[in-house]
C-alpha cells in the first residue's frame, strides 16, 4: 500500500501537495549531501605535460594547507608522513624530468597545485618543502611565485645557488688534478661522457690517497671546497685534530659530492660551461677557508712545501666560463633574495653542500633586505641530509608558528630541541632524535647572486 494513503483525513489535493514537499525535501538534502566535500582520504595522481609525474595525498580531515616537495611524488614516509597524520595535504612532483631547470621545477609545482585546487579547492596555505635539489626549488619558489608559496623550508642544498657550489667544487677537483696528475682524463667542464668524468676522478681520488703526499695534496683542494670535516654518516664523529681520519671520511664522499653528472645537467641547461677559476687567488682562498692548520699539519707530515704547490696553483692555466652560458644560467641557478615569505633552514655541515654556503643565502638576502624572513637552525648530523626526522618536523613547526603569529618564535638549538623532544612525544613515528646545535662556519669563498649578475668577464 502507498504510505501516504495512510495519513488520515487529508483531501487528494492536499495529500499530492504533501508528497511533493516531501520528495522535494529528500531530493533537495540528497542534493546537499553530494555537494558536501569527501571526508575520505584522497589522492590525485598522473603525469603533467612534460611526462614529470606528480601524486598529492589529502588526508580525510584536511586543514586546507598544502605541502608541495620537488620529490613530493614518492610515497610518504618519517617527515612526510607526519605531515599528513596532522591533517596536512603533502604531494608534488618527481625530478626526473625538469632536472636542472630550476624555474621548470617550480611552474610544475604551480601546476600541481592547481590540478589540486581544480579537485579540493584551493588551500589556504601553501608551503614549499625541499631537500638537496628540492632546497634550490623552494628557494626558488619564493622568488617567483610569492601569491602561491606562503613559506619553505629548505635543507641538504642551495644556499649558495648553483654558479657558486659548482665554483668551489671546480676549484676543488682542479687544484687535486693539478697538483696530483695533471695528465688525469678528467676534463673538468664540458662535460661530455658522465661515466668516463667519473670514474676519471675516482682514479684521481684513488692515486692522491695512495701517498702521503697525495693525502696532503687533497686536503689542500677539499679546502678550497670548505669540505666538511665529518662527512661520513656511518662513522663517529673524528676528533678536532685527527686530520688522517677525518681526510679518509672526506674521501668517501669526495665523488658522490664532485658529481659530473650534476654539472653535466646544468651545462645542458646553460648551453655551456657556467664555472671559471680564472683570476682566483689560491692562497687567499686558503687563509680564509677555515682548514689551513689541517693542510699545514698534512703537508708538514708529507714533508711537502705548501707554498711551492700555492706557487704552482698560481701559475697553472686557468678555466673560463661561457659568459653566454652563465647570463643564461644566472636567473635560473642563482638567487636575487627578493621573498615575501618566511623561510627556514634545518641543515647540517653537509659533503654535498658545505655549511659555508648556507651563510651565503643570509648575504644575498641581507643585500635584498629581506634577512629577517629567514631563520637557520643547525643541526648535527653526518652526510648529505644529515637531520633527522624530527629535526624537520620542528623546523616545519617553527616555520607555522612564523606563518600564523607573523613573528618567529625562539629558534635557539635550545628551543628547539625542547620543541622536538614535545613533538617527538606526540607522535607514534619513529623520527630520531633532536640534533640542534651551535655552529659557527668560515665565510663562503665563493658566492654569486643577483649583485653579481652580468659582472663577469673572462681573463
Amino acid at each position: 500500500m502507498d504510505i501516504f494513503a495512510r495519513i488520515p483525513l487529508i483531501s487528494s489535493k492536499r495529500r499530492m501537495k504533501f508528497i511533493y514537499w516531501v520528495v522535494l525535501t529528500v531530493l533537495t538534502w540528497f542534493a546537499f549531501a553530494q555537494a558536501q566535500p569527501s571526508h575520505e582520504p584522497a589522492t590525485i595522481a598522473g603525469k603533467l605535460a612534460d611526462g614529470t609525474g606528480y601524486r598529492i595525498n589529502k588526508p580525510e580531515n584536511w586543514n586546507g594547507r598544502l605541502i608541495l616537495d620537488l620529490d613530493g611524488a614518492a610515497q610518504p614516509r618519517g617527515f612526510t608522513q607526519w605531515l599528513l597524520d596532522q591533517n596536512y595535504a603533502q604531494g608534488g612532483t618527481s625530478r626526473s624530468n625538469c632536472g636542472y631547470d630550476f624555474p621548470q621545477c617550480v611552474d610544475n609545482l604551480v601546476e600541481v597545485r592547481r590540478l589540486f585546487a581544480e579537485r579540493f579547492g584551493a588551500p589556504k596555505l601553501t608551503i614549499t618543502t625541499g631537500s638537496s635539489r628540492g632546497a634550490f626549488v623552494a628557494r626558488l619558489a619564493l622568488e617567483r611565485y610569492p601569491k602561491l608559496f606562503d613559506g619553505a623550508m629548505a635543507s641538504s642544498g642551495g644556499g649558495a645557488g648553483s654558479i657558486a657550489t659548482f665554483n668551489s667544487k671546480l676549484d676543488a677537483v682542479w687544484a687535486l688534478k693539478t697538483l696530483v696528475n695533471p695528465q688525469s682524463m678528467l676534463t673538468l667542464v664540458n662535460i661530455t661522457d658522465v661515466g668516463e668524468e667519473n670514474d676519471a676522478l675516482g682514479a684521481l681520488l684513488k692515486e692522491a690517497m695512495a701517498t702521503p703526499q697525495g693525502r696532503a695534496r687533497l686536503s689542500l683542494a677539499v679546502a678550497f671546497e670548505q669540505f666538511a670535516l665529518w662527512a661520513d654518516p656511518r662513522a663517529p664523529k673524528p676528533a678536532p685534530t685527527d686530520y688522517e681520519t677525518q681526510l679518509h671520511q672526506i674521501a668517501s664522499q669526495f665523488v658522490f659530492a664532485n658529481p659530473p653528472i650534476v654539472r653535466a645537467g646544468m651545462e645542458a641547461v646553460a648551453g655551456g660551461n657556467i664555472s671559471w677559476n680564472d683570476g682566483i687567488d689560491y692562497r687567499r682562498l686558503l687563509e680564509r677557508s677555515g682548514r689551513k692548520e689541517m693542510v699545514a699539519a698534512l703537508y708538514r707530515k708529507a714533508n711537502l712545501n705548501l707554498d711551492s704547490d700555492l706557487d704552482t696553483l698560481a701559475k697553472s692555466a686557468r678555466i673560463s666560463a661561457d659568459p653566454a652560458a652563465l647570463s643564461r644560467a644566472e636567473p635560473l641557478m642563482s638567487y636575487t633574495g627578493r621573498i615575501s615569505g618566511p623561510i627556514i633552514v634545518v641543515d647540517n655541515d653537509d659533503p654535498v653542500d658545505a655549511a659555508p654556503l648556507k651563510l651565503a643565502y643570509a648575504e644575498t638576502l641581507r643585500k635584498a633586505g629581506t634577512l629577517d624572513l629567514l631563520r637557520l637552525c643547525w643541526v648535527h648530523g653526518a652526510g648529505h641530509g644529515g637531520q633527522t626526522g624530527i629535526d624537520r618536523v620542528a623546523g616545519f613547526v617553527s616555520l607555522i608558528k612564523r606563518l600564523e603569529s607573523g613573528k618567529w618564535p625562539d629558534t635557539s638549538p635550545a628551543a628547539m630541541n625542547a620543541l622536538a623532544e614535545k613533538l617527538a612525544k606526540e607522535t607514534s613515528l619513529r623520527l630520531g632524535s633532536p640534533t640542534f646545535f651551535d655552529c659557527n662556519p668560515p665565510v663562503p669563498l665563493r658566492t654569486w647572486d643577483k649583485s653579481n649578475w652580468s659582472s663577469y668577464k673572462p681573463r
